[in-house]
């Protein structure tokens, strides 16, 4: 009975999914972004095999160089090659982003978990204590971690990750709150289950839709939020290749080199839209609803 059981759930889980993808796939534009992303990490993973030159080799005789045969998207005022720095760049901006949403997710994750299982004084404080950083501008919040923990890729990390908790402690507060009183819970708390128990076991499970959606959309944003520091001089340290950076160093040579604000520009750009084309296509594919 046991197995016959077993093998029931693992077919619903396995129709579930292949539901899930045949949904996505219908999103064009999700699909898109996908195939985007999947191309700019490979080019991140890749880099030292695919950058055409050193991306910190300055020549100053070739510096402001226009776009060319010989360097494809061209130089940047030390003469370093722009295509193979924003090669590079990728490497930063998507560690950031995926290193930040983590960090924001476990520590969102448990605390959001908290609140909204036992509620009373411990919900009342973290969520006063989320309501007072959503009050400031996440990155007015980011450049204020930067400036005590100083300049660097991990400094970042842990600055964006910070700003970035109470999106997701909010998010999974609200969900666990929704169905923490269904049937199932009440059943596995009558039995006897621990409460890390019910939230790990049965709560968690069943609210990762909205978790992984928001996730998603949250890399976008932190690669923004990266990009935003970079550019006014408190993200990574040079001579990092990291595309707010570069758009930094760039805009006093708006006029007579645009080319060093034009491709990072669009490299930002992209990377972002596509993150938010996967997120929407996620949320449309896990909404129930839409089934």
């Amino acid at each position: 009975m046991e197995e016959e059981v077993l093998e029931l759930e693992t077919t619903a889980k396995t129709s579930g999914f292949k539901d899930f993808v045949k949904r996505f796939k219908r999103n064009k534009a999700a699909v898109a972004g996908l195939t985007i992303l999947v191309i700019l990490m490979l080019v991140a993973i890749f880099a030292p095999y695919i950058a055409p030159y050193d991306p910190y080799d300055a020549q100053m005789q070739i510096a402001l160089q226009q776009p060319s045969a010989q360097h494809l998207l061209g130089c940047d005022e030390l003469g370093r090659d722009v295509l193979s720095r924003i090669i590079y760049g990728a490497r930063i901006s998507l560690r950031v982003g995926l290193e930040a949403v983590a960090i924001a997710l476990g520590i969102g994750i448990f605390l959001g978990a908290l609140a909204g299982y036992y509620g009373g004084w411990i919900d009342l404080l973290i969520m006063r204590v989320m309501d007072v950083m959503l009050a400031f501008p996440s990155i007015l919040l980011a450049i204020a971690f930067m400036a005590v923990l100083g300049r660097g890729i991990d400094n970042a990390v842990i600055a964006i990750g910070i700003v970035s908790i109470p999106e997701y402690a909010r998010i999974v507060r609200g969900s666990v709150l929704s169905v923490k009183e269904n049937d199932y819970v009440m059943a596995a708390r009558a039995i006897g289950n621990s409460n890390n128990g019910i939230i790990f076991r049965h709560i968690l499970p069943n609210i990762i839709a909205p978790i992984v959606v928001r996730a998603t959309l949250g890399i976008s944003s932190a690669i923004l939020d990266t990009a935003a520091l970079g550019f006014l001089g408190l993200g990574v340290k040079p001579p990092d290749a990291e595309w707010g950076t570069m758009l930094g160093m760039g805009r006093g040579y708006i006029w007579n080199a645009t080319h060093l604000l034009t491709y990072p520009g669009l490299a930002i750009t992209t990377t972002v839209l596509a993150f938010n084309l996967m997120g929407d296509g996620l949320r449309d594919a896990l909404d129930p609803r839409l089934r």
